[in-house]
């Protein structure tokens, strides 16, 4: 009992404090309000700077491309990986990029043909093809114009390349009088 007691007790004495004034029984409670005269109230304008962090920027991901590249003779791939990125290891890599064209065995590769090398975009030469016309001339065979041309025999494989339609139409034989495109630079990316 005297416990409860003193909880009344306790919270008559928080009303009182809260309220200012407790009312008695009865007794009509108005609403107090506080003339503007009497209470300033004080409005101050308040900056706030903000500012953000920015994280910086990782450099970004390079973007690699495949560029194609012309087996010269006495080509392997690891002679390929070694020259052309440094680490003779990368032959895997250029055997798998290319196992489509070399078949099963990667050691069966040929000159004259390409294969797929990957780069960076920025690294990436500018591999257009530049042609003339050669009017093929009686006695012309891919073979003697490779050698004639291009310094090597081996290179007739090109000549096929560039001009296969015409090849297949004559049934292989290269017919006087017909034009072949020829290409100005062998290996237009080196």
């Amino acid at each position: 009992m005297q416990m409860k007691n003193l909880v009344l007790l306790l919270s008559a004495i928080l009303i009182v404090n809260c309220a200012g004034t407790s009312p008695s029984v009865g007794e009509k409670v108005d609403n107090q309000q506080s003339n503007e005269s009497e209470t300033k109230i004080v409005e101050e304008e308040v900056k706030v700077e903000t500012f953000t962090v920015q994280e910086p920027e990782a450099p970004p991901l390079p973007v690699t491309v495949f560029e194609p590249y012309m087996i010269k003779r006495g080509d392997y791939l690891i002679k390929i990986a070694s020259r052309e990125y440094g680490d003779s290891s990368m032959w895997r890599d250029i055997y798998e990029w290319n196992k489509e064209e070399i078949g099963s065995d990667p050691n069966k590769i040929y000159p004259y043909n390409f294969l797929s090398l990957k780069r960076e975009s920025s690294k990436a030469k500018n591999c257009e093809l530049d042609f003339f016309d050669y009017q093929i001339q009686s006695g012309d065979t891919a073979w003697s114009l490779a050698s004639e041309i291009y310094g090597d025999e081996l290179a007739w494989v090109i000549i096929y390349m560039d001009n296969e339609r015409l090849i297949r139409n004559s049934d292989g034989v290269l017919q006087p009088g017909t034009i072949f495109k020829m290409r100005k630079k062998l290996d237009p990316c080196s």
